[in-house]
């Protein structure tokens, strides 16, 4: 049964990573399309190859979301498997994981603010869906960081 703990473990972990190395390249091509809007650059062809970049990275992190949410509803199922691998230590780590992503988004919220300042941004969306981002990057890295 350990050895059978310790694969889903593991697998868990890889599919936590996978989907935050999809989020990093999504998160990195969501601020260059963003200062391409910001600054109402014309550049097409950049701004194109970046919208498939954006598409891809979500296709990415889709595909180990689904493996990552596949694999924890086999956990959740095994009464064992349950036990073992959401114990109280992984409980308090999401806690702390929700705890640092509210605190990320505040910090951006508050950037975001100061930079208005300077930079005149009218797209709200782009803020809302930028603070979201910030808020699940935070987390989903936290958890993994704290579990490793």
């Amino acid at each position: 049964m350990s050895e059978q703990i310790e694969i889903f473990d593991q697998k868990r972990k890889k599919y936590r990573g996978d989907t935050i190395i999809g989020s990093i390249i999504f998160f990195i091509a969501w601020v260059i399309r963003s200062i391409i809007q910001i600054f109402e650059l014309e550049m097409v062809t950049f701004h194109t190859i970046v919208f498939i970049i954006l598409l891809l990275a979500i296709c990415y992190q889709a595909f180990f979301a689904v493996k990552l949410n596949l694999i924890e509803k086999k956990i959740k199922s095994n009464p064992a498997l349950n036990e073992a691998l959401h114990n109280e230590l992984v409980r308090l780590n999401e806690l702390k994981a929700w705890k640092v992503a509210f605190f990320s988004v505040i910090l951006f919220i508050v950037l975001v603010g100061i930079l208005a300042l300077t930079v005149k941004i009218d797209d709200t969306m782009l803020i809302v869906l930028t603070a979201l981002l910030v808020g699940f990057g935070s987390y989903n890295t936290t958890v993994y960081v704290l579990d490793n």
